[in-house]
């Protein structure tokens, strides 16, 4: 991991620093499609991130689709947006834990314990049975619907099927099979759902550590505090070699609120969302909008793209629109009958010194952020069985040009006349600066193809 430099300077951390701006943007063809979220739920492991492909998979891990808790927000939106994969990170507080039963044999001495998978308050309960063979048949149920049973003649065998289940996990605690009942509750669980800022910041300090993901959300959370946080860890973050975007929104009382918010933002790598569709806020839309800027390719865009949602919330008026585009703030608008993202944008609106407003698109930044990231991934393999001569830093750009850039440019993520060189103000004999013998400095030149997204006609009338 590397980051952006500042000519002229050192880092400590070896490997293929890249300095982007806005003559020297580079793309190429990593992986895509992965987004991160949090959020709390009363089923699934805690307080790490853990990689889920498919919706059905999220829902059984989670009980997302069961819960009334944020797991409920992320399978509703998140695979909407079809990622490749997300990173799940059920938050929780020290007060989770899991639920507990004893079962007791038929002198009233424990036989089995019975533990949750999971921190959970999920309301379980556990039936013991006669079975037809003379052991004993356990059932584990909830709010009436059987979730798992098992059959065992001895209390070893009747704890090692329990165990086996994805439900809960069994102790021996004595030899005598438990006793009959018509339903014995789980005590003592707790979600540990009421996270604070710190259960944010511990997803993020994973996510960082992680390296992975392309985007991220929050769980629809719209309190500033914890907005802040994030905000201002995507910021350092990417100064800092992990090239992601974070995607959030609110719980605005109108478009000129959410206008406000993207103009003090200002940041290619923050989109903020300023309506929302189907009943649903912009903050909730905002978990879809993350799925999206991770997986859309190098070589599209999501200005216009079709979203499967009903209506909008709201319809805007042609001019709210273009207030939203040059506030930098995302909206969802219909057409015809159809919800499309009206234009692609990132909050990046008053460019700083080393960027251009061409930045503003979530096309051009998902370009210049996947080079970023790809280019040092390869430098940092290249750079562990190569010495640091010219005929190595030679040969390593040419490489970038034949194995990134030249199928780009037959992709259409970027433009012909691509070039990818030893830096000459760092190496040779015009060098301005004197690298240390473990650094080598690469000048690029690399123009991101955009989408053609207006469309302007001429038209000649003759009589």
């Amino acid at each position: 991991m590397a980051g952006t430099y500042i000519e002229g300077s050192s880092k400590v951390l070896s490997g293929v620093y890249t300095l982007i701006r806005s003559a020297i943007n580079a793309v190429s063809l990593g992986a895509r499609g992965i987004v991160a979220y949090p959020f709390t739920s009363n089923w699934g492991p805690v307080n790490s991130l853990q990689p889920v492909l498919y919706g059905s998979e999220f829902d059984k891990k989670y009980n997302a689709d069961k819960t009334t808790l944020t797991a409920k927000k992320i399978t509703t939106h998140a695979f909407k947006g079809k990622p490749a994969m997300l990173l799940a990170y059920r938050m929780a507080t020290s007060a989770a834990a899991k639920g507990t039963l004893t079962l007791k044999d038929s002198s009233n001495a424990d036989s089995i314990l019975l533990t949750t998978k999971y921190e959970s308050d999920r309301p379980f309960q556990a039936v013991v049975k006669d079975s037809l063979t003379a052991g004993k048949v356990i059932e584990i149920v909830e709010n009436s619907v059987k979730l798992a049973s098992v059959e065992g003649a001895t209390v070893a065998d009747l704890v090692a099927k329990l165990s086996a289940t994805d439900y809960v996990d069994a102790v021996k605690k004595g030899d005598q099979l438990p006793a009959n009942n018509a339903g014995a509750n789980f005590t003592g669980g707790n979600n540990g759902s009421t996270v604070t800022v710190n259960e944010y910041q511990a997803f993020l300090t994973e996510v960082e550590a992680d390296g992975r993901a392309n985007s991220f959300a929050l769980d629809a959370v719209t309190d500033e505090a914890i907005l802040t946080v994030a905000e201002t860890w995507t910021k350092r973050v990417r100064t800092e070699g992990t090239y992601i975007t974070w995607v959030r929104g609110g719980n605005w009382a109108n478009l000129d609120a959410a206008n406000t918010k993207s103009k003090a933002l200002n940041h290619r790598g923050i989109v903020n969302v300023g309506n929302g569709c189907d009943g649903y806020t912009a903050a909730e839309m905002a978990i879809f909008v993350a799925a999206r800027v991770a997986s859309v390719g190098l070589n599209r865009t999501v200005t216009d793209e079709v979203v499967d949602y009903a209506g909008v919330n709201k319809k805007l008026t042609p001019g709210e629109r273009v207030t939203a585009k040059e506030a930098g703030t995302l909206v969802f608008t219909m057409e015809g009958d159809a919800v499309v993202i009206d234009e692609g944008v990132n909050t990046l609106t008053n460019p700083s010194t080393d960027e251009v407003r061409d930045m503003g698109k979530i096309r051009v930044n998902n370009t210049l952020d996947q080079i970023a990231r790809d280019l040092e991934k390869f430098g940092n393999e290249y750079k562990k069985t190569k010495s640091n001569t010219q005929q190595a830093r030679e040969a390593y750009a040419t490489t970038v040009e034949e194995t990134y850039f030249k199928p780009l440019a037959a992709l259409e993520v970027i433009q012909p006349g691509y070039y990818y060189r030893p830096d000459p103000q760092y190496h040779g004999d015009t060098a301005v600066f004197h690298p240390k013998i473990d650094e080598a400095f690469f000048d690029s030149g690399v123009q991101p193809v955009d989408s053609m997204e207006k469309i302007y006609q001429k038209i000649n009338v003759n009589f």
